[in-house]
């Protein structure tokens, strides 16, 4: 993880912590695009409920950034507990459940549709090379056709894997 992908990510969570609905919103799309993966953990501690009281400092696994009691995401904060095991408690004000999903679902929204477009402008950049091509001087026209069907199922199955309705 970069620098500013920490940065973004502590952001997050000192929204949460300090009950800053805007700050959360803007703080989860710097992180989208900081860093896409800690985003998409982080929106998913958020919407998790379920809250487990103790980790296991062994083995594989994370503990989760986000508290939830009551109808409220606070910040996670974790002490020791029994041999091996770690203890989260909440940490700072925490916002409602309903205004962090609302938040989330619109960053998620964002940076999927984002996606989406980058894969649908793999379309005009495969106009392009299809043009560069012609006027290379000693292209095997067969493969680059061939390369260029290839390419088609590629972007063809990006957009498939991109598409909820294709989820179980």
């Amino acid at each position: 993880m970069t620098d500013q992908a920490k940065r973004d990510k502590q952001a997050v969570i000192d929204a949460v912590v300090g009950s800053d609905v805007a700050m959360l919103a803007t703080a989860l799309k710097r992180l989208s695009n900081s860093d896409p993966s800690a985003f998409l953990d982080i929106t998913g501690d958020l919407l998790n409920t379920k809250q487990r009281e103790q980790f296991s400092i062994i083995g594989f696994g994370r503990m989760p950034d986000a508290y939830h009691a009551d109808g409220v995401v606070y910040g996670a904060m974790y002490t020791d507990g029994s041999t091996f095991l770690k203890r989260a408690h909440p940490a700072g004000v925490g916002l409602p459940i309903e205004e962090v999903r609302q938040a989330v679902e619109k960053a998620r929204a964002e940076y999927e549709q984002s996606v989406l477009n980058v894969v649908h402008s793999l379309g005009s950049t495969m106009e392009l090379l299809d043009k560069m091509l012609a006027g290379h001087s000693f292209v095997d026209t067969k493969l680059t056709s061939l390369a260029h069907v290839e390419l088609l199922k590629g972007k063809a199955l990006l957009v498939a894997a991109l598409n909820p309705l294709t989820r179980d």
